[in-house]
């Protein structure tokens, strides 16, 4: 069994390794892409300046100014460097090569994950070194405690995995639709208003907050992102709570869909 599992995790980790080459072998061009996050934090720092020094306040529902303008950089590191696969098992569903992709030697839903994780680190690594001088210069350092960095980064790579799980879903809805654009983009827009990647969750009405804060959008956006610049243990075993039970919910569903999706192509003969 162990050996078994040695294998298995060998497997996998070449997948990702084999990406992650990949990615810094054109890393010049995934500079280029990540490069509109400067101009991004920009317009962010420079709008809630304008939004605090028009309230005369130095916090706003908790947050301090610099604590707002991190949460943003981290927001935006989570968003933007996201698995994006659902685009690519979409395009394989319509032609037809999942056929082949199902048979080979590995899960398939785990390979996407493993090899969208190499593209990611250079994501994640790049948007986060591009946006940090700007978010230095005006924000200064984080606070963050070092006995507080496990845990937020616990609960980032777990909403990753839930980001990736619903991605999964819109990917495989191919099977019924054909296009799963509108599904990406009504998810995405959720986690941009209820996500709290326009605006922090704090920030909401009173009345829409509580609802925000149970539905999935949140933990992958809000969640690591507030965290890092206000930990609490409070909020922290909450966040996690949350995330195992949408973990289980959009797992449980992805299992069913994986299943049903690989009997169809069985019953049309591949």
């Amino acid at each position: 069994m162990l050996l078994q599992l040695r294998r298995t995790t060998t497997k996998y980790a070449a997948i990702t390794m084999t990406n992650l080459q990949n990615q810094l072998a054109y890393v010049w061009e995934a500079l280029n892409r990540a490069v509109f996050i400067v101009l991004i934090m920009f317009v962010f720092i420079q709008l809630w300046t304008a939004v605090y020094e028009s309230q005369g306040a130095t916090e706003i529902a908790g947050l301090s100014l610099a604590a707002t303008i991190w949460y943003f950089l981290i927001a935006e590191v989570m968003e933007l460097g996201k698995i994006r696969h659902d685009e690519r098992i979409s395009e394989e569903v319509k032609d037809g090569s999942v056929a082949y992709t199902l048979t080979r030697p590995y899960n398939y839903l785990a390979y996407h994950f493993f090899n969208g994780l190499g593209e990611t680190a250079v994501k994640m690594t790049l948007i986060f070194l591009l946006g940090l001088p700007l978010v230095v210069y005006y924000a200064g350092w984080p606070t963050i405690q070092p006995q507080h960095a496990l845990p937020v980064l616990l609960v980032a790579a777990l909403a990753m995995l839930l980001d990736f799980f619903v991605f999964s879903i819109i990917g495989l809805l191919a099977f019924v639709t054909e296009d799963t654009f509108s599904f990406r983009l009504i998810y995405q827009k959720l986690v941009f208003i209820l996500g709290g990647l326009m605006l922090p969750l704090d920030f909401l009405p009173g009345w829409l907050q509580p609802l925000a804060r149970v539905l999935p959008f949140n933990l992958t956006t809000y969640a690591p992102a507030k965290l890092f610049v206000a930990f609490t243990w409070a909020q922290f075993w909450q966040i996690l709570a949350l995330q195992a039970i949408w973990l289980t919910i959009f797992g449980l569903v992805l299992l069913r869909q994986y299943q049903w999706a690989t009997r169809q192509l069985a019953v049309n003969g591949g």
